[in-house]
């Protein structure tokens, strides 16, 4: 749905004596627009009322999948089919969105055959050969819809694209010199963050995909760019730009089946070893990681002595036969250990709204 007629379902939901919601698919409040988010039942049929957990469900046909919301209330449902067919008529009624903004979602996002795509291409004008990368900017905390937060705070380029495509995710469409590299892409997202956050406080997210040299192939980059929002995070808690290429084994990692991920983990991080991995030695042992197995750089970033860290390397040594000194033995150590991610990819949602 686009600003307006939401702008319009707002009045009119506004205007009805029974309070009503209007969510998204995943169960984001639009209207009224407080960041609240609902826990949906698990089958809803467009058209039919769905009770559930004391309040009153009605999924609207039409491919967006949006969902009226009511709470328990004698006249409920009559209310719920009241505010569907008025909703019918101001879809019915709004202008089609014959627009470019509109051709390049449907590039993205659906498929389209090679003739389609040959098709929207000429129609709109899009530029077909010009190298381009897509981004998925994820703002944190935001009440706004993303689109509509970020379009005033992110820089275009000429060929630059920025479209809607939830509430809680935009997408950039980047234009690149063919002197760039894929690099360029993560320096920009990142001043793109230090300005998001430097502006309204709040954090962002950024799954980055790979440079593709023709319009055919955006949805490649924006796949990429949707799989490094959901594995980023996982692997990568402290980061907040997750992009295809320098993630490559993370990717590898998140392909490994949990039973098998968990089988390999366990050989390690077991109950026997317990004892020895507390939250000290992994911070330890993950810093020194980070630092490339420099001992002074990791003493000096965990602000303990030389010989203290040496002593911690040393028992994990003695107790499990990993020197973290030697390439192998980090590496093997780092592998299991990312394992675990595996096995949080996917993001719990919430039971109730909140």
């Amino acid at each position: 749905m686009n600003a307006l007629l939401l702008e319009r379902i707002g009045v009119l939901l506004g205007s009805l004596s029974h309070e009503l919601r209007l969510l998204d698919p995943l169960g984001h409040s639009l209207i009224p627009s407080d960041a609240t988010e609902y826990y949906l039942p698990e089958r809803m049929v467009p058209g039919q009322v769905v009770t559930f957990r004391g309040s009153h469900y009605l999924r609207l046909a039409g491919e967006d999948g949006h969902i009226l919301l009511s709470g328990a209330a004698p006249q409920a449902e009559d209310m719920l089919r009241l505010a569907e067919s008025a909703i019918n008529s101001l879809i019915e009624l709004q202008p089609p969105q014959d627009t470019q903004q509109a051709a390049y979602l449907r590039l993205l996002t659906e498929q389209p055959d090679e003739l389609e795509q040959a098709g929207l291409i000429r129609e709109y004008r899009i530029p077909a050969t010009l190298p381009r990368c897509v981004m998925l900017l994820r703002p944190q905390a935001v009440r706004q819809p993303a689109y509509d937060f970020l379009h005033d705070l992110v820089p275009l380029g000429e060929q630059d694209v920025l479209l809607p495509l939830d509430r809680g995710c935009a997408i950039l469409i980047q234009a690149m010199d063919e002197e760039q590299g894929p690099g360029e892409a993560e320096e920009f997202a990142r001043a793109l963050e230090e300005t998001v956050r430097e502006e309204s406080g709040q954090g962002l997210h950024c799954g980055i995909g790979d440079v593709v040299m023709h319009a055919t192939a955006l949805q490649q980059s924006y796949r990429q760019a949707q799989r490094m929002l959901e594995i980023g995070p996982a692997f990568m808690p402290s980061g907040s730009v997750y992009a295809w290429q320098p993630m490559l084994l993370a990717r590898f990692l998140a392909e490994v089946p949990p039973e098998r991920a968990k089988h390999y983990h366990d050989l390690l991080f077991n109950q026997q070893n317990a004892s020895l991995f507390t939250d000290e030695i992994l911070e330890t042992a993950a810093m020194f990681l980070e630092k490339n197995l420099n001992l002074s750089d990791t003493a000096r970033q965990l602000y303990i002595h030389r010989n203290t860290l040496v002593y911690r390397l040393d028992k994990i040594q003695r107790r499990c036969g990993l020197d973290l000194r030697r390439f192998e033995d980090a590496f093997l150590f780092k592998l299991l250990l990312d394992l675990q991610k595996t096995l949080h990819i996917t993001e719990k949602r919430p039971e109730n709204g909140r």
